[in-house]
C-alpha cells in the first residue's frame, strides 16, 4: 500500500488506490442493498475496473490537493472509506464523507476516524472549517456527526437522487475556533 497512517491500536488509514480495488469492490458488491439505502454511488461501482478508475481519480485528487480519501483498516481488515471528498484551499474548508461495512458498525470506527480527520484538518492542514452532510432520516450518521461536535447549519432540499428517491441533506459544520480536541 502506498501510504498507511495509524489512528490507534485498532484503526489505520491507507490512501485510496487501485491496488485495494478488489477488496473494497467485494465489500460494496456484498453490501449493495445496505449501502444503497443512503448512498447513490454504490450502484455505479459495477466492476473492479470501474473501481480502479475511481480510486485512481482519488489519488489524482490527493496529488492536486483537492481531496484526501482513505480506506479504513480495522484490526487489519479493510472495512470502509472516509476522507475529504473536496478541499477548498481558498475558503480553507473541507467536505468529509464516509461509508462503513455493516459488519463493522457499533465499534466506534467512524467516530474515531472522523475525529482524526477533523484534527488533521485543523492541526496539519490549517483549515478553518470542516463540513459534512447526510440524508434526512439517516439517524446513525446524524448521531455520529453530532457526537463529534458538528453543528447543524441547515437543510438543502432536493440534494440528491438516491435510486429514484429525491432526498434532502442536513448540512453540518465545525469551525476550528469551536473545535474541542477529543480525547481518543
Amino acid at each position: 500500500m502506498l501510504f498507511t497512517h495509524k489512528i490507534d491500536d485498532e484503526l489505520s488509514l491507507t490512501l485510496m488506490q487501485p491496488a485495494i480495488a478488489e477488496q473494497l469492490f467485494a465489500i460494496i458488491s456484498t453490501e449493495q442493498d445496505y449501502l444503497n439505502k443512503w448512498l447513490s454511488w454504490p450502484a455505479n461501482q459495477t466492476s473492479v475496473k470501474i473501481a480502479k478508475g475511481d480510486y485512481r481519480d482519488m489519488l489524482l485528487g490527493f496529488a492536486d490537493q483537492k481531496s484526501l480519501v482513505c480506506a479504513i483498516i480495522y484490526k487489519g481488515e479493510l472495512c470502509g472509506v472516509c476522507g475529504f471528498n473536496k478541499i477548498n484551499p481558498s475558503l480553507k474548508t473541507a467536505l468529509i464523507g464516509y461509508w462503513l461495512s455493516e459488519k463493522f458498525q457499533g465499534k466506534g470506527v467512524i467516530t474515531r476516524t472522523v475525529q482524526y480527520f477533523i484534527r488533521h484538518a485543523f492541526e496539519d492542514m490549517a483549515l478553518d472549517k470542516v463540513e459534512i452532510a447526510h440524508a434526512v432520516g439517516n439517524i446513525p450518521s446524524q448521531k455520529i456527526i453530532e457526537n463529534v461536535g458538528f453543528i447543524k447549519e441547515g437543510v438543502v432540499k432536493n440534494a440528491e437522487n438516491v435510486h429514484g428517491k429525491i432526498v434532502d441533506h442536513v448540512i453540518y459544520g465545525i469551525m476550528k475556533s469551536d473545535w474541542r480536541h477529543p480525547i481518543v
